[in-house]
């Protein structure tokens, strides 16, 4: 406090010390804030530094999974194929001819041999999808060829499970479209594939549809349907996701990896189309519908063209 006497022998007061006394306290709280702050910074850049070191390990980890997966396939692929050729061979006779008890036993080593192969190609697909090494060939392509190529090629099977096995093709002919023809009929043919493993009864149908979309020339659309175990609604969503195997395959005893839909999703999208199911419930049926577009997308063109 300072103290002055003016002309009229007033006694003042003037808290000039109070004034500086803040001005310090303030500046001790500034001081300690940004020193906090500082603090706070250097302890977050070392979580995150952290974070960053983790995540590279994690992508290493991931990498070599990948590579891992890739190489096995490709090891055990080889060995199947040539199982499968011999096999072929000992059933058509000709190393001579089989009993009947020796061909049932062969029989049922193809088809085993058939779903190993099937999974080794669902790993490989995996990992090139992964890795970034899926490559897609684009060229015209005829939907109607390919599902008819597909149909005759199931027909048998549905006819030994009591199936029947319908295809539903527009009254018109189908233009054709830009997509990499063989991986869509591998779409195509697991879609059929699993509508008959999942169908104890009735049977399944294929149907083209054109369908116009705005005022461009529109999609085309293959809708699988079926009329066995349905998919409960709460799991449709996950249907296409990694390792999901939402069906009730224990009651059917089917096997698989659970990698088809989701490897399936990643092919159609990256021809431009989209993918995706419904049903009514269990027991119910299902339907699996793929929208491919006649016209297209530019940047699909630049990427795959």
């Amino acid at each position: 406090e300072f103290f002055f006497i003016d002309l009229n022998n007033t006694t003042n007061v003037i808290l000039i010390a109070i004034t500086a006394a803040l001005t310090t306290i303030f500046g001790i709280i500034l001081i300690n804030s940004v020193k906090n702050e500082v603090q706070r910074k250097e302890e977050l850049q070392n979580m995150s530094d952290q974070l960053a070191r983790a995540n590279d390990q994690l992508r290493k980890l991931d990498n070599a999974k990948t590579e891992f997966i890739s190489i096995a396939s490709h090891q055990l692929r080889t060995p199947l194929t040539a199982i499968k050729g011999f096999v072929s061979m000992l059933l058509e006779g000709s190393y001579g001819k089989l009993t009947s008890q020796q061909e049932d036993a062969l029989n049922k080593v193809y088809v085993s041999n058939d779903r190993l192969i099937s999974l080794v190609e669902d790993l490989l697909n995996l990992s090139r999808i992964e890795s970034g090494r899926m490559e897609f060939k684009l060229a015209p392509a005829q939907l109607e060829k390919i599902c008819q190529e597909i149909m005759d090629t199931f027909l048998i099977r549905a006819r030994d499970n009591k199936l029947y096995l319908d295809y539903k093709k527009p009254d018109k002919s189908l233009p054709e479209i830009m997509v990499d023809g063989g991986k869509v009929r591998e779409v195509i043919s697991n879609i059929v594939d699993n509508a008959i493993k999942y169908t104890p009864r009735g049977g399944v149908t294929v149907a083209l549809q054109q369908v116009a979309v705005g005022k461009g020339p529109g999609v085309i659309r293959v809708i699988v349907s079926d009329t066995g175990i349905g998919i409960p609604q709460e799991e449709l969503p996950y249907l296409f996701s990694k390792f999901s195997r939402g069906r009730d395959t224990s009651r059917l005893n089917t096997g698989g990896t659970g990698l088809g839909l989701y490897v399936g999703k990643q092919i159609i999208e990256a021809n431009g189309g989209k993918i995706w199911a419904e049903s009514d419930g269990v027991n119910k049926g299902s339907r699996f519908i793929i929208e491919l577009p006649i016209k297209q997308h530019k940047e699909i063109l630049e990427r795959w063209g």
